[in-house]
């Protein structure tokens, strides 16, 4: 992801998934729907997911203030 706009469309992706039961947020800084607000919650975000199916993990995380944001498998 290269800019806010990438960043808040895969959260508004999240948000559907999350509903559906796909993935289940296991911590978060922030609500979801807060990174869609016209202010940054923080600084530094992050929120961390499970798939329901299989156990895996994932973390989304942007860095607000200097830039940078990543959505990765966690082992």
């Amino acid at each position: 992801m290269t800019s806010p706009r990438e960043y808040r469309d895969l959260v508004r992706q999240l948000i559907e998934i999350v509903s559906q039961g796909t993935l289940l947020i296991v911590h978060a800084d922030c609500l979801l729907n807060e990174v869609l607000g016209p202010i940054w919650p923080g600084d530094s975000l992050s929120h961390d997911f499970q798939c329901t199916t299989c156990g895996r993990a994932f973390k989304l995380h942007v860095d607000t203030y200097h830039g940078g944001a990543g959505w990765e498998p966690v082992n």
